[in-house]
């Protein structure tokens, strides 16, 4: 009997925590693989101009902008989630800890609120960043119709991990529409598009995340983690299943994202053209290839 009893208890166990991976990657499954993928390249860009000898032309160049868009990032999201802020410098480059800005703030530590705010804060520069993006495509770019219509595919729900797999031959597919859809000789054309590109160039080069804000990320994702840990906990003892209501909130926010994707292909297209363009200025200056690590 004791033994039927355990083998029940961790059978039990087994589906809640399943469960609860399960809902995690609902909700955030899209939205860590596009952050892990614009970390990537913007830390890659980064790196490029600190390899070729021109590190202040990154500041100046591009973060006079990015920078500010970066940092009002976590303003926006301190906002949003209740948190104080204490200090905020939107561009001061220091040249002692190489920051370029910074946003100090406070919370109550008892507030579950408050502290699942504390990865949104820490993600917010990638979420604002790409918004601001597609704002600006819709303003500057003649062609805007269209590469919405690319932005806002309405099948990147994130169910399941196979449904994921299947689409990465459609993310693909989407990151070169986005770029032959933005590249067109329409956009060439036009004045705005030079704009466009110099400020998706600016915001998509600073969307790489600090130590601090990675540490802020990954405290509120344990707490989102362990509230829905014990929500099921509590839910399934009775028999009940919410997973189907993640299922349809993530049917709401499958917009999101396109929008990561298409700051995804501008982060790409940014690195590249920094990469090209330094290279050649390493090269003949030392006659060596530029390293990007």
């Amino acid at each position: 009997m004791e033994l039927e009893f355990q083998t029940i208890s961790w059978s039990f166990a087994g589906r809640v925590i399943g469960e609860t991976f399960y809902q995690f990657f609902i909700l955030f499954g899209f939205l860590l693989l596009f952050g892990l993928l614009l970390y990537t390249i913007s830390r890659l860009t980064r790196n490029v101009f600190r390899n070729s000898g021109y590190p202040r032309l990154d500041i100046y160049l591009t973060g006079w902008i990015g920078t500010p868009v970066h940092e009002l990032g976590h303003a926006f999201f301190c906002l949003l989630f209740g948190h104080r802020i204490t200090e905020m410098k939107l561009f001061g480059p220091n040249n002692e800890d190489g920051t370029l800005g910074y946003i100090q703030h406070s919370y109550n530590k008892t507030s579950i609120y408050q502290r699942i705010g504390l990865f949104f804060i820490g993600a917010g520069p990638i979420i604002f960043g790409s918004l601001v993006l597609y704002l600006l495509i819709a303003v500057c770019l003649p062609l805007q119709p269209q590469i919405s219509g690319i932005v806002n595919p309405t099948d990147f729900t994130g169910t399941d991990v196979m449904h994921w797999i299947k689409l990465s031959g459609k993310l693909f597919s989407g990151g070169i529409q986005i770029v032959s859809g933005i590249f067109s000789l329409a956009n060439l054309s036009a004045f705005s598009f030079w704009i466009f590109l110099y400020l998706s160039f600016c915001i998509s080069s600073h969307m790489q995340l600090s130590p601090p804000d990675l540490r802020s990320m990954f405290s509120g994702l344990l707490t989102i983690f362990l509230l829905l840990l014990v929500v099921n906990l509590s839910i399934m003892f009775v028999g009940l299943n919410v997973s189907g209501y993640f299922l349809k909130f993530s049917k709401m926010i499958s917009k999101l994202p396109g929008l990561f994707l298409l700051a995804v292909a501008l982060s790409g297209i940014n690195f590249l053209f920094t990469y090209l363009l330094l290279s050649v200025l390493f090269f003949l200056k030392y006659r060596k290839i530029l390293s990007i690590f």
